[in-house]
């Protein structure tokens, strides 16, 4: 988009909606060549891969780069259309054809086409074939991955702002810069990266589901290793303060208590003295109280005296007032008058020059008693005082106290007693004067007066002066009083201030003591957490040092590790832990990253919300919490739904599906509003969802949008998205796993098992279950409540503002908490042992409960067995809970331990009768058997040796002669009379590994007569000889040691003891499956939601039974046959209708419509069928079928039953109708008949295989329907096309048939010339002019007892009759095959179930024995399973030879064929030991935990448990099914011919193992080369000439053992083949030589035989052909038909 911005292009890229299809697709095409070809508009047309919604869509695009146009993108008016806009374009043209070759000249100039494509995507590659012009007209950029160099450079660019510190590596060495420290941060994180892409690539080697890692899983780590160093870091940080704060408020209140505790002492000498002093003022308060007293008395009595003078004065003073009182009014009124004398008059009286006498005196008067100091007085002088402003004041404040004698005595002499004194007519005279005069005259009298009281005023003087005295005295003993009074009040306070004092010191003793002691408990209290706290303050550096190795380990569990199951997420860890330890990054070896990324409370509100409670489960659900790209859940079993429903629920959780019609509209209600959507059955994304995965939002305005399809929605950040998917095995695209992150919630056996113990608990003892739901509920809230109370505890402490001594609320806060915190603690305890109890009494039910989810388990491995096998978790639990509830024997039996014995048993019989009829029949058997192992280890005693079942399906690597076993070895040689081959005296002697049988070569020596008898018993495990077994064992053991017995030496009887092993262990009659009935099948074991699904081999229809009953019940069923467009859109409509309605669907050939069923499966998942609604799927086998589909269904495999009698009934039933075969002429229903017999003994030779055919070639009735219909018409051509009534057998074209059948028909499937021999054999038996005859016989046999003459018949009906009259059990002759050919059979069948069963090992966790109620419970009652494998290897070590010779090369070897040839086996041998050796020591030293598990030892592993061999050791052809134990020994053998080999000088006369080369074929070319440079001869010269039993060796022969013949014995006395009814027998030493063709000594081998000869009984390698001697009696086609070869190795 950049690069076409700089450029001025155009950005166009599909905008894909919902239903964008081909038709949409075009119309965008058409626009965009429309706009840069009429338009001239430069375009960008940006093509992602995701947009390739269909074939269609590239076919185009292909196209369009091609030639600039799509093919019939511009037709009729379209086409019109354009040349009109073209031409109003300006665009120029002759015609139509030119304007638009310039159109596309222009589409082709301004239209720049950019494909995005992803080359891990699968089908990249197929593109490049399909769409040649993607790569051929497009400049390739592979971009491919970032390198090594990119990673590192984006790694530590985003983490360029970490702080390391040093503290955070263990070695700084190399390390002691920031810059190399962030250099080696960079360079782990890509590592981490690296290692989970080589890891996954592993997975993919190994044909296992993998991931693709991308750039964004990179970015992913980064972004989660920053978020959580940022969190981790400031979650160290704050809890490191509030420990921090808690310990230093602790320390400083031990001071403080210390200190407090201290200062008590001096508290208590301070009260002490405080005591004392209060003492000493009690007793000056007491004395002063005394005298305060006596003063009090002394001033009393002076009050006394007092208030008598008071009175004597106040009579006296009474006296004086009341003449006073008399005089003083006049006085008062002459004042008044003077006062009225404004200032006015005053003025005019000053102003007279010469006032009147009266005036004059009145005036000189006043001024001589006011101012006496002025002396002679005359006008002038009165004028002058007249002028003082306070004149009159003067006057009116005259004291008359002041006037003295003489003045007195002058104003009376001078003034008053002047004839001009006259107040009246002073007055008249002057209103100033006539007052003054008033005032005079009354001041005189007044003075009088007092002058005449003077001696009175003197005494009262006197008595007022001794009555002050006696005041003064009074007052001075007053104050006195007053002041000891006051000394008494202090002395008091100062003592109320002591006794406060003391008060306050004894209250702050107490409150100290008690501070101390409330402190001191506090402190006690807390101790435990202080240690704690102490020991967290102390790890607090070690997890900062810690922390960027916690971090790394955390960000890429949170980005990797939720696509890998439980076992691989270990190996991934343990990978990155070491990826650490070399980068000497420290972190923290006891991590648990579900505690390091998740709380207490969040995983019990997990738990309540429905999540399993086990690691894996907890792990899913952080991923789910803290993912960056929406999740994508791999949830088989339904578990992570049901959680995310429950979690989610009160956010109003939606849940849709591709399918569901209203998708979109759920979708934008999620986006627009932020409720989480879980999108179901997501196995492909919708392209719809490509902006949302991405999380491309813009912005307009205020608002953020998001583009769905053309449309732009509101995106809320509260938006989540969950996808989920069912399919446990869907491979997914590149391009979606870089968008989403993986959650792998595939079923834990520890969930499980708690899954099962709890319902069966529940079931069981409902009462225990309650209590122990109660309790587990109550010891999550408690462990959280504890939690929180520590935190609240340390929030209290870190929050504290000064001393807590000084806070007691604060102190009240944490002892609240202490006890609260105690208190849980307590019921934790408490709790605890109630659940000890519980355990005790549920530990009855752990044993079942382990069986069930072992079970389930083994289940689950079926699907290694066949595709078909495919069992869900809710089938399980169906069967389950069926059983727990409504096992036979439940209602009467009341014993818990009776009872459970009851389930047990039932849950395996339910387990067989459900599953066993959806198994092939040769595979009912092999799941018996396993259910057998696994319900007797479940019981303490009764499980099956585990010694004698390894020997039975692995066989022993041990050399019986060099053990302890030796001797009786030998012995085995030596008995029953040579009776034994040499491949029964080697399984005899292996069994004397075993413990039980070390009697049991003494035992067949000392009756030999019994043991010959047992050896040729028709039925051997019924009448097995006593004395042999050791006695003590269990009865399943019992068994298993006959199994082990009839496996060495009749192990043609081997599956029959396998039954009754079954029947032993889990009851009589156990493996017998109940006969499809499917009326009881409805109605017991299908519902509504799960399709029952009807398989069978081709050539059989199931459908019939569906059809009969529903006739036969009246419903109402709609039948479609699939594999066509209008089949699917019956079969949609159809479901539609009945799962509303209730009525029946069937659909018939389902394996045709694979596709159409990936749909059907999630449609049926998401609806709600009506309860009568049933769905019948009919199919072939086909592995493409849906797993999910197989899951949900209920699965019943139909299979023909075997045998010549019963296919001729099917074919004279389905091909070889009545209206067809008794057609004219009548000699046609015979042929008819032949051809039926020619296809049962074509198909019954297949269940012979390798002898009957040596490949399982894929014959049909399509064959025989061929096969009638070129029958017919070649009768219907020489009989003028039925015309005649009969035809002569020697007119019909008997080789045109032989021909056709032979060659095209039945011969064309055939691609092994000596399979076709036997065809051509069969062929030209039957069809031939005397098949005609009466005593025809259909089969070649040299007894008569086994001969099958044909029918004298000439209707179909009589045929028919014929065929009904044949026994059931057909004989092996009537195929051309020995009569013991059924002994082969059977072995072969017991040879298939050993394999599977082994296969199965290891598919469910051995259960541990039982333990009774009151046992206590260990951690892991399983010991080391590598301990056995590492001994078990090492004694193989010891028996491979360190290394292989290497023949020694000269000029004159290099010439040598045969020493060219075994330099090359030993070349190869020493490659393939060094390989072997190598891999066994990694795997020992793996198995005693010295060294690393890797991808390649889990290999070896899983390799050794199941007894494969490993891939990388398959450097030579092999038996197919050999196991690695034989394949060591077999290994082994060959090395020590090898060595043989070099030790010999003449390497011609080697007596040579020939099946114990490596490459056989080629010593038969190297010999040819030798014999052909000794005679100078050419190669094609030469030819075989092959002497059985021949010892002497020529110059030109050379000598080979070890070969087997099959189907016929050798007569060594008469050097030919003969008839025997062995299965095969061992060929002595034989001589190979090499003849000229023209010699006489190899002509007479050209009428021999020629018998192919094979690598191994497999048949699946020819080697080459011999010509080998028959008698003349017998024609070559009875030793074909009996399929006589040779092979060159064999087992023994």
């Amino acid at each position: 988009k950049f690069v076409s911005w700089m450029n001025g292009l155009t950005v166009y890229m599909l905008k894909v909606g919902r239903n964008y299809d081909v038709t949409a697709f075009e119309v965008d095409l058409r626009a965009v060549m429309k706009r840069s070809g009429v338009k001239q508009e430069k375009i960008t047309f940006i093509f992602d891969e995701s947009n390739a919604l269909g074939p269609a869509f590239l076919e185009r695009m292909n196209a369009l780069l091609a030639s600039g146009e799509v093919p019939g993108l511009f037709e009729g008016d379209e086409y019109t259309t354009l040349m009109n806009e073209c031409r109003a374009g300006g665009m120029q043209g002759l015609d139509d054809a030119e304007l638009f070759a310039r159109f596309t000249k222009q589409v082709q100039r301004n239209l720049h086409i950019v494909f995005t494509m992803n080359p891990a995507n699968p089908d990249f590659y197929n593109r490049s074939n399909s769409s040649p012009a993607l790569f051929n007209r497009c400049v390739i950029d592979w971009f491919g991955d970032w390198p090594h160099e990119a990673l590192i450079q984006v790694g530590a660019d985003f983490t360029k702002d970490v702080e390391l510190l040093p503290d955070s590596f263990s070695s700084t060495k190399d390390l002691g810069t920031e810059e190399e420290r962030h250099d080696a941060l960079a360079n782990i994180i890509v590592q981490f990266h690296e290692s989970v892409d080589l890891a996954n690539i592993q997975l993919r080697k190994m044909a296992q589901k993998y991931n693709y890692i991308t750039p964004r899983d990179f970015l992913d780590f980064l972004h989660h290793f920053l978020g959580l160093l940022t969190e981790k870091r400031g979650e160290v940080m704050e809890q490191q303060d509030h420990i921090g704060g808690g310990l230093k408020k602790l320390k400083e209140t031990e001071t403080q208590v210390s200190e407090l505790q201290l200062g008590l002492a001096s508290k208590e000498k301070e009260l002490v003295e405080k005591n004392k002093k209060a003492e000493e003022k009690m007793n000056q308060m007491v004395k002063g109280q005394t005298e305060a007293e006596e003063k009090k008395t002394s001033a009393n009595k002076l009050a006394q005296e007092l208030t008598a003078q008071t009175a004597v004065i106040e009579e006296k003073r009474g006296k004086i007032q009341k003449e006073i009182d008399e005089v003083e009014p006049a006085l008062q009124e002459a004042k008044k008058a003077v006062s009225a004398v404004d200032k006015k008059s005053l003025d005019e009286l000053r102003g007279l020059g010469k006032p009147p006498d009266g005036v004059k005196i009145a005036m000189e008067a006043v001024v001589t008693m006011v101012k006496p100091e002025v002396g002679s007085v005359n006008w002038d002088v009165v004028k002058k005082v007249m002028k003082d402003p306070n004149f009159i004041s003067t006057i009116l404040n005259y004291n008359a106290e002041n006037l003295k004698d003489s003045t007195r005595n002058r104003v009376d002499k001078e003034y008053l007693s002047n004839k001009s004194w006259d107040v009246a007519a002073i007055t008249r005279a002057s209103k100033c004067a006539g007052p003054v005069a008033l005032w005079v005259q009354s001041q005189m009298k007044f003075a009088a007066l007092l002058t005449q009281l003077e001696p009175m005023r003197n005494e009262l003087k006197s008595m007022e002066t001794q009555m002050q005295q006696n005041q003064q005295e009074f007052d001075r003993q007053q104050q006195v009083v007053k002041d000891m009074e006051q000394k008494i009040v202090e002395y008091k306070e100062e003592y109320a201030h002591l006794i406060a004092e003391v008060s306050a010191i004894k209250t702050e003793m107490t409150q100290v003591e008690d501070k101390c002691k409330r402190s001191t408990k506090l402190l006690e209290d807390l101790s435990g957490e202080k240690v704690r706290w102490e020991a967290s303050s102390q790890g607090f550096t070690e997890q900062t040092n810690s922390l960027i190795g916690d971090v790394l380990l955390s960000g890429a569990f949170c980005t990797y590790i939720g696509f890998f199951d439980l076992f691989m997420r270990g190996q991934v860890l343990a990978q990155w832990k070491e990826l650490l330890d070399e980068a000497h990054i420290k972190y923290k070896a006891e991590l648990s990253l579900i505690d390091y990324l998740s709380n207490p409370s969040e995983r019990l509100a997990w738990k309540e919300n429905a999540l399993p409670d086990d690691n894996l489960a907890y792990e899913n659900a952080i991923i789910m919490k803290r993912f960056i790209r929406y999740p994508l859940i791999i949830d088989p079993s339904g578990q992570a739904v049901n959680f995310l429903s429950n979690e989610f629920k009160s956010k109003r959780l939606m849940k849709t599906s591709f399918v569901a019609p209203d998708f979109m509209k759920q979708l934008e209600t999620s986006l627009r509003f932020g409720a989480p959507l879980l999108v179901m059955d997501v196995e492909r994304v919708d392209p719809i969802l490509n902006n949302v995965l991405n999380k491309e939002t813009h912005k307009q305005g205020p608002r953020v949008l998001i583009s769905l399809g053309d449309q732009d929605i509101d995106f809320s950040p509260a938006f989540s998205m969950y996808m989920c998917t069912r399919d446990s095995t869907k491979q997914f695209t590149p391009d979606l796993c870089s968008r989403v992150t993986f959650v792998n919630f595939t079923v834990t056996p520890s969930s499980l098992q708690n899954q099962c113990m709890n319902s069966l608990l529940k079931s069981e003892r409902p009462d225990i279950d309650q209590k122990r739901a109660d309790l587990l509920k109550l010891q999550g809230e408690f462990k959280v409540k504890i939690r929180v109370l520590e935190d609240s505890l340390l929030r209290a402490l870190s929050e504290v503002e000064g001393s807590i001594l000084e806070d007691t609320k604060v102190i009240a806060t944490l002892e609240k908490i202490k006890k609260e915190s105690k208190e849980i603690q307590e019921q934790v305890d408490q709790t605890d042992d109630i659940m000890r109890e519980i355990d005790q009494s549920s530990a009855l039910y752990e044993t079942p409960g382990q069986i069930a989810a072992s079970l389930f388990f083994l289940l689950e491995s079926m699907g290694g067995l066949h595709t078909f096998y495919r069992y869900s978790l809710a089938f399980f639990f169906e069967i389950f809970d069926n059983t727990i509830k409504h096992a036979p024997g439940l209602d009467t039996e009341k014993d818990y331990e009776a009872r459970l014995k009851i389930i047990e048993t039932a849950l395996f019989v339910n387990s067989y009768q459900k599953i066993a009829p959806g198994l092939q029949e040769a595979d009912v058997l092999v799941f018996a058997c396993r259910l057998a192992q696994l319900f007797a280890s479940g019981h303490a005693g009764e499980a099956l040796d585990h010694a004698g079942l390894d020997l039975l399906l692995k066989g022993t690597s041990v050399d019986v002669k060099s053990s302890s076993a030796a001797s009786a070895a030998n012995l085995c040689e030596s008995i029953l009379s040579g009776q034994l081959n040499a491949q029964q005296i080697k399984g005899l002697q292996e069994l004397h590994l075993l413990p039980c049988f070390q009697s049991l070569a003494g035992n067949i020596k000392a009756d030999e007569g019994g043991w010959s008898k047992w050896l040729a018993h028709l039925e051997p495990e019924t009448c097995l000889p006593n004395g042999w077994t050791q006695g003590g064992d269990s009865e399943g053991n019992m068994v298993l040691q006959e199994i082990l017995l009839l496996k060495a030496l009749r192990p043609d009887r081997v599956i029959f003891s396998c039954v009754k092993l079954v029947d032993v262990v889990l009851g009589k009659g156990f493996v017998n499956v109940p006969a499809f009935n499917l009326a009881t099948v409805l109605e017991t074991d299908s519902k509504a939601g799960s399709p029952i699904m009807m398989v069978s081999v081709p050539g059989f229809d199931p459908s019939g039974k569906v059809t009969e009953l529903a006739q036969s019940t009246g419903k109402s069923l709609t039948s479609a046959a699939m594999g066509s467009e209008e089949g699917f859109a019956i079969a949609d409509k159809a479901i539609a209708a009945s799962t509303k309605a209730g009525t029946w669907v069937l659909l018939k050939n389902v394996h045709l419509a694979i596709k159409w069923l990936a749909e059907l499966e999630k449609k049926l998942y998401g609806m709600n069928p009506h309860q009568n609604f049933r769905l019948f799927l009919t199919m072939e086998f086909n592995p493409k079928i849906p797993a999910n589909l197989i899951r949900l269904s209920r699965v019943y495999v139909f299979e023909p039953p075997s045998g010549v009698k019963a296919s001729l009934q099917r074919s004279f039933t389905q091909v070889l109708s009545a209206d067809r075969t008794d057609r004219q002429p009548v000699e046609r229903c015979r042929l008819h008949f032949l051809l039926a017999f020619l296809h049962a003994v074509v198909l019954e030779r297949l269940r012979f295989h390798p002898v009957g055919w040596s490949k399982k070639y894929e014959f049909s009735d399509a064959d025989q329907v061929c096969g009638r219909d070129i029958i017919d018409a070649w009768v219907d051509s020489v009989t003028q096309n039925g015309q005649a009534s009969n035809i002569s057998p020697d007119k019909i074209p008997w080789d045109a048939i032989q021909t056709v059948l032979t060659e095209a028909i039945y011969g064309g499937r055939i691609d092994n010339e000596f399979d076709h021999a036997i065809l051509r054999a069969f062929v030209k038996h039957l069809f031939r002019e005397e098949s005609f005859n009466s005593d025809f016989k259909l089969n070649m046999t040299l007894s008569k007892e086994h001969d099958l003459v044909s029918p004298d018949a000439r209707k179909r009906d009589q045929f028919l009759q014929w065929i009904e009259d044949l026994p059931a059990k057909g004989n092996p002759t009537w195929i051309g095959l020995p009569v013991h050919a059924e002994q082969m059979l059977r072995i072969n069948r017991a040879n298939h179930t050993m394999a599977r069963w082994l296969a199965l090992q290891g598919s469910a966790a051995p259960v541990p024995k039982a333990r009774k109620a009151g046992q206590k419970r260990r951690s892991s009652a399983m010991a080391n399973p590598l301990t056995e494998l590492g001994t078990k290897v090492k004694d193989i070590l010891s028996l491979l030879p360190e290394t292989v010779a290497i023949m020694e090369r000269t000029e004159q070897s290099l010439q040598d064929p045969l020493w060219r040839c075994f330099d090359r086996e030993m070349g190869h041998a020493k490659s393939l030991l060094s390989k072997v050796r190598a891999d066994l020591r990694l795997l020992a030293s793996v198995c005693e935990g010295n060294a690393k598990t890797t991808n390649e030892t889990r290999e070896l592993i899983s390799d050794f448990n199941t007894d494969a061999v490993p891939k990388q050791w398959r450097k030579y052809a092999v038996h197919d099914q050999i196991t690695v134990t034989e394949w060591l020994t077999d290994f082994r053998k060959r090395l020590e011919q090898l060595q043989e080999i070099y030790s010999t000088p003449n390497l011609q006369k080697v007596k040579l193992w020939f099946g114990g080369l490596f490459f056989p074929e080629a010593f038969l070319t190297a010999s040819r080369q030798a014999i052909a440079q000794k005679k100078q001869v050419s190669l094609e010269e030469l030819l075989l000439a092959v002497y059985i039993g021949s010892e002497t060796q020529d110059a030109d022969s050379f000598t080979v053992k070890g070969l087997t013949i099959e189907g016929a014995a050798w007569d060594e006395g008469a050097g030919q083949l003969t008839m025997t009814d062995e299965l095969f027998i061992a060929l002595p030493t034989t001589q190979l030589k090499w003849l000229h063709r023209d010699s006489d000594e190899y002509k007479v081998t050209t009428d021999f035989l020629r018998t192919p000869v094979y690598l191994n009984t497999c048949r699946n390698m020819l080697v080459t052909a011999f010509n080998l001697r028959q008698p003349k009696e017998l024609p070559n086609s009875t030793w074909i038909q009996r399929s006589v070869c040779l092979t060159l190795w064999s087992r023994g």
